[in-house]
């Protein structure tokens, strides 16, 4: 997958970039000069996504030159929704030449006007800290008041560096959360690129403690170091098993932990009855999961009361978020999965890709699990 990803990629981007040039640059410019310049331009983006794509696995870039190729990637998600939205617009019917050319022309300059835009909002948003995002959630047979926090999809790496994890971690502590989740996607470089950001990342501190589960990303840079550092840094790392958090004496809750999906692919099969097989039944359960798709294999006869997932990003640039259906079936925040369970979706504490957002504003979850009683039934 690591391996034939890049060239999937590169095939999809480059049809990407013939239809924009043929479906909206070629239409809405008409002097040779300015489309001869824009043919460039479109040449000189898709080069910045080959180097992406294989930079990012195959070679050290400086983060200046880092950015750059990313933002090239967010420059073809942009120029291609301009494209999709200028189409039917261009059809518009008009019977007069005079106002047609007039319609199209006007078209053409607020469409590139919109994506200049668009792109500028995309960066300041996602160069944004995290938004908080308090959600309460009742649980069943909960002994007492819970407050966690959830981290998810920081994609630490070139971009995501030790100084935006450290903000991350100070914002993510001044919660004086019980306990903090990490689910999944934290990592996306070798853990010779990461170490500096993984110390950081360790100055969580809850009094419950911080726990996480593997994200596919982590699959991709030498999965065994990235969780034997995990391990050493004390973020204890949940392999298809389950915990049983106390405070104080009083047990509370079960906490369970299973690999990503992607793991099947490699020999490391999330396993959700080996992950149940030690919790204590008369004790709710809570869930971590990387992708929201493996809610799908959560039946109501497993007794989960919630589960945490990420993955998603929201979709990260909007209107991406309306393909996640495709193949998540939850985008964002909270859901009824089943009459027993609960999943939370994290929209994403970092990024993927691009330094950017578009009306999915990164996250860190704050959680108040709060006692199922008569009252608040």
């Amino acid at each position: 997958m690591k391996h034939s990803f890049p060239f999937i990629a590169l095939a999809v981007f480059l049809i990407t970039h013939l239809g924009i040039y043929f479906f909206y640059f070629k239409r809405i410019i008409k002097n040779p000069l300015f489309l001869r310049i824009a043919r460039y331009f479109l040449i000189l983006n898709y080069g910045g996504s080959l180097m992406y794509f294989f930079g990012r696995h195959y070679v050290n870039m400086p983060p200046a030159l880092y950015f750059l190729v990313t933002l090239s990637i967010g420059i073809t998600f942009i120029l291609a929704v301009a494209t999709l939205v200028y189409q039917p617009l261009s059809f518009i019917p008009l019977f007069s030449k005079t106002r047609r050319a007039f319609l199209q022309k006007t078209i053409g300059t607020m469409s590139l006007a919109f994506s200049g835009s668009y792109l500028g909002w995309g960066l300041i948003e996602g160069a944004m800290q995290p938004q908080i995002e308090k959600v309460k959630i009742l649980i069943p047979n909960l002994p007492q008041t819970i407050r966690a926090a959830q981290i998810s999809d920081l994609h630490i790496g070139t971009l995501m560096e030790e100084t935006k994890v450290a903000k991350i971690v100070q914002q993510t502590n001044a919660l004086k959360s019980d306990i903090i989740f990490l689910t999944g996607d934290i990592i996306d470089a070798n853990i010779i690129k990461t170490q500096k950001s993984l110390e950081e990342l360790s100055k969580l501190s809850a009094p419950l403690g911080v726990y996480f589960v593997i994200g596919n990303h982590e699959f991709f840079h030498g999965i065994g170091d990235l969780l034997g550092t995990l391990k050493k840094l004390g973020i204890q790392v949940l392999e298809n098993e389950n915990v049983v958090i106390q405070k104080e004496g009083v047990e509370l809750f079960n906490l369970a932990g299973v690999y990503d999906l992607y793991g099947r692919r490699v020999g490391l099969e999330p396993n959700l009855n080996q992950a149940l097989s030690q919790r204590k039944e008369e004790l709710p359960t809570i869930l971590l999961a990387h992708q929201p798709k493996f809610a799908l294999e959560v039946q109501e006869e497993h007794k989960v009361d919630l589960i945490l997932s990420g993955h998603t990003h929201g979709g990260q640039i909007f209107p991406f978020r309306f393909l996640i259906p495709l193949n998540q079936p939850y985008i964002q925040g909270l859901y009824q999965h089943n009459p027993q369970t609960q999943i939370y979706v994290n929209r994403g504490t970092g990024f993927w890709g691009p330094q950017m957002r578009v009306l999915t504003r990164a996250e860190i979850t704050y959680f108040e699990l709060v006692p199922l009683t008569d009252k608040n039934e």
